[in-house]
């Protein structure tokens, strides 16, 4: 790749989910957690397929800071008595399909998703056989209970 196909962000940086050139977005990554913890998160690039599987253990996909290709991303989730997260910013779509098996599947929205049809789309599909898959949407620059609290103890000392 030289430098003159090189193509910027389409958005400032600190400011995500960033959305960059398709031949900087790999194919298929993904993350394994057996008995153990796993997590992705901080800069990184969701491929266009990106593999999640927990078996006894736990996973988190952080995508708040992700970098993200236009157009759709395919996160496959399978848990086998474990537990997936994935964590997504409002600014992307998502839909989702995971089948749970005795076990859970939940979206949950802090905040509500954009429906700009030029918003990438990350597609979660999947299954949760004896354990649990969570997609939630949140806001990353939202202050967190700790911020919350001090700013209620300082109001009330003041």
């Amino acid at each position: 790749m030289t430098s003159s196909s090189f193509e910027p962000p389409t958005k400032p940086p600190g400011v995500h989910p960033v959305v960059v050139a398709d031949e900087l977005v790999p194919n298929r990554r993904g993350t394994v957690a057996v008995l153990a913890h796993v997590k992705r998160d901080g800069d990184w690039t969701l491929p266009r397929l990106f593999r999640a599987f927990a078996l006894w253990g736990n996973a988190e996909v952080d995508l708040t800071r992700a970098q993200i290709g236009a157009g759709t991303s395919h996160i496959e989730i399978k848990s086998i008595m474990g537990s997936v997260t994935v964590l997504v910013p409002p600014e992307l779509r998502i839909e989702c399909d995971v089948d749970p098996v005795i076990g859970s599947f939940e979206v949950a929205r802090e905040v509500e998703s954009t429906r700009s049809p030029d918003a990438p789309l990350v597609r979660i599909t999947g299954t949760a056989f004896m354990g649990a898959v969570e997609v939630k949407v949140i806001d990353p620059n939202a202050p967190s209970w700790f911020e919350k609290l001090r700013a209620r103890w300082s109001a009330g000392a003041g």
